[in-house]
């Protein structure tokens, strides 16, 4: 009886390739991704107390007439003008020998077709832009004064009066912001102001346009704005006692407020 012996069954162990997973495939791409969303987020939201870059617009007059100095002249008063970050400057000249009232209170601000009622000289500090009398100008006279948006200024408990820049100023050290700022070339906004000629009332209407934006240099001198002095008190109630102060219920405060903001010029 032939007998065979065989040794064990021999089996081949098939050992599959190494074909990572689909998500270890997907994570250099996850990373990828993940760094650009960091990336933008860090774009869009500034670390605290980051303001960025400082900008200044520079204005155009176009309307009533083209004025690359904003200034403006018609056969009784001329204009000279001064924009700020957050209001309006100007210097009126009367040519005539007729008294001639300028009435800041009804002037009005215009932008985006929305018409804003304006704060002045006299109201600047004031809780109503409403109820002062018109500024008179003698013949050959001239009137200083500042126009700004009446929602443009406002009292802070901490850092007392504020104010709002016609358009944005600092671009936050981000993409977003400083996109923000440059699409601002070209836009505008009117400043009507009315004023009473001897016994004609005429409305005049300027238009400003933002010709350029040039960034600040931070080693350049911060820009003096011209601004009567704030009050020192308390509370916004505080800025109605101060125009009501300048107004005045006697003749000196009276004459003060009137040669601060106008004069005379000797007649021809």
């Amino acid at each position: 009886m032939n007998t065979s012996r065989q040794g064990p069954a021999r089996y081949t162990a098939s050992v599959p390739s190494a074909v990572p997973h689909p998500f270890v495939r997907s994570f250099p791409l996850l990373l990828l991704l993940l760094a650009l969303f960091l990336n933008s987020c860090g774009s869009s939201y500034p670390a605290p107390g980051v303001d960025g870059k400082k900008y200044r617009y520079i204005y155009l007059l176009s309307e009533p007439s083209v004025s690359p100095k904003l200034a403006f002249q018609d056969a009784n008063v001329s204009f000279t003008f001064t924009v700020d970050d957050a209001a309006i400057s100007y210097t009126m000249l009367s040519l005539t020998r007729k008294d001639v009232w300028v009435e800041s209170a009804g002037a009005t601000f215009v932008m985006d077709s929305q018409y804003i009622p304006v704060r002045n000289i006299m109201s600047l500090y004031s809780d109503s832009v409403k109820g002062f009398a018109p500024l008179y100008v003698a013949p050959r006279g001239y009137l200083q004064d500042i126009i700004i948006p009446h929602q443009h200024i406002r009292w802070d408990e901490d850092e007392g009066w504020k104010e709002k820049d016609i358009f944005p100023t600092l671009d936050s050290g981000t993409v977003s912001g400083r996109a923000r700022i440059a699409k601002n070339l070209g836009k505008q906004f009117e400043l009507h102001i009315p004023v009473l000629i001897g016994e004609r009332r005429k409305v005049y209407k300027f238009v400003f346009k933002v010709s350029a934006i040039k960034v600040v240099s931070p080693d350049a001198p911060v820009a003096a704005k011209q601004r009567p002095p704030a009050p020192d008190l308390d509370g916004a109630s505080s800025g109605l006692w101060y125009s009501l102060g300048l107004i005045g219920t006697t003749a000196a405060v009276t004459s003060a407020i009137v040669l601060y903001v106008t004069g005379q010029l000797p007649l021809k």
